[in-house]
């Protein structure tokens, strides 16, 4: 059992050992000071483990110097980010390899966190620098208004309260917020006027009165308090396309069925004094009958741009709704059924208003999550 136990440590620890020297030939040098130190720190006295480790992490070092001067030289935008990932991972690296206790570790520096926060601010401050550019037009145009207040945000998550990027993110935010409006249903000859007001009240009932399918989407039904004192910058508009109110179709199928066992048919005489049974299978004609009822509404759903009148998102939402019932009749000798019990039609058949009420439930809720798909 012991030698089993080291039998299984030596090829973990092989294992470990090589698959940090693939990294190494890779050009994955953190992973491959990861791998080493890993192998080292479980058995120090492994030399090619060490020389993997010094090797690797000398590379993983120049490297990451080498990406962050080209950083610095470039002029990229947004490119201190970037160099936030080079130093972290930088550090990471420092940090595995020091935990080693190897003497030539203590010539590299230790920490790197005021490289970091240097380059945060810089990222922070490219950030703002975007977000100002776009600020002067943000109560005039919904994507100037966007643009800052992303940047604005994205300033303040690399350096929390950097020059007031969050107030100024609430400022804007107002005005960042697409505001859509929908419509009533337009007339249509597919529906009278009693269906066409109950379909807008479940639409209404989904929707509500202001729907947030994220944070910079706001969505209200008609209303002259609509916007909340701000433009409506989209109008969505619906029109019953068709409606099949129910339908019936009746049909039917026939098959021929036998007995399984023989019965008596009748007699007949073998010669003037023998007188024997007639056995046979009985038959008969099985018919199943099924009465089928369907409906359907198609309703089209379009969002137009207040300003350009232009399309900007167009779709077409269906909903049908199907019932069925069937029932067995029979003709012939009943022993061909074997024992089965003939179907009877169910007596709970759907009205046409209850198939409409389906009808217009459902589209209802599509309408709403279209809103939310389109708007999210």
């Amino acid at each position: 059992m012991t030698r089993l136990f080291t039998f299984a440590l030596s090829v973990a620890l092989l294992t470990a050992c090589s698959s940090g020297k693939t990294a190494l030939r890779r050009g994955d040098f953190d992973d491959a000071v990861a791998k080493a130190a890993n192998r080292f720190n479980s058995k120090p006295d492994h030399k090619h483990a060490r020389f993997v480790l010094e090797e690797a992490f000398q590379l993983a070092y120049n490297q990451h110097q080498q990406t962050i001067q080209a950083i610095s030289r470039s002029q990229e935008p947004f490119r201190w980010e970037k160099a936030v990932t080079a130093y972290t991972q930088l550090q990471k690296t420092t940090d595995i390899a020091r935990k080693s206790g190897l003497d030539w570790v203590d010539q590299y520096p230790i920490s790197y966190a005021q490289n970091i926060s240097e380059v945060r601010t810089l990222a922070a401050a490219d950030r703002f620098e975007a977000a100002e550019q776009a600020y002067p037009f943000h109560q005039q145009n919904l994507q100037a208004a966007r643009d800052a207040y992303n940047q604005y945000q994205r300033a303040n998550t690399w350096v929390e309260g950097y020059r007031g990027a969050n107030a100024k993110a609430n400022e804007v935010l107002p005005y960042a917020i697409l505001r859509v409006m929908v419509e009533p249903l337009s007339r249509s000859s597919e529906l009278d006027r009693s269906e066409a007001r109950d379909l807008q009240k479940e639409i209404v009932g989904r929707v509500g009165q202001q729907l947030s399918p994220s944070p910079l989407a706001r969505i209200y039904m008609a209303d002259p308090n609509a916007g909340e004192g701000y433009s409506i910058h989209q109008t969505v508009q619906m029109v019953v396309s068709n409606y099949s109110p129910q339908r019936e179709h009746v049909s039917s199928n026939s098959v021929k069925v036998e007995s399984n066992e023989t019965y008596v048919v009748g007699k007949k005489k073998i010669n003037d004094s023998t007188v024997v049974e007639i056995r046979e299978k009985v038959k008969g004609v099985l018919t199943t009958h099924r009465r089928e009822l369907n409906a359907r509404l198609d309703l089209k759903i379009r969002a137009v741009d207040n300003v350009t009148g232009v399309v900007v998102w167009e779709d077409e939402l269906t909903r049908t709704r199907e019932w069925y019932t069937e029932w067995q009749t029979f003709e012939g000798d009943t022993r061909a059924l074997n024992g089965q019990t003939l179907a009877s039609a169910s007596i709970l058949v759907p009205s046409g208003w209850q198939f409409f009420d389906d009808l217009i439930d459902g589209i209802a809720d599509d309408v709403r999550s279209e809103l939310r798909q389109c708007y999210d």
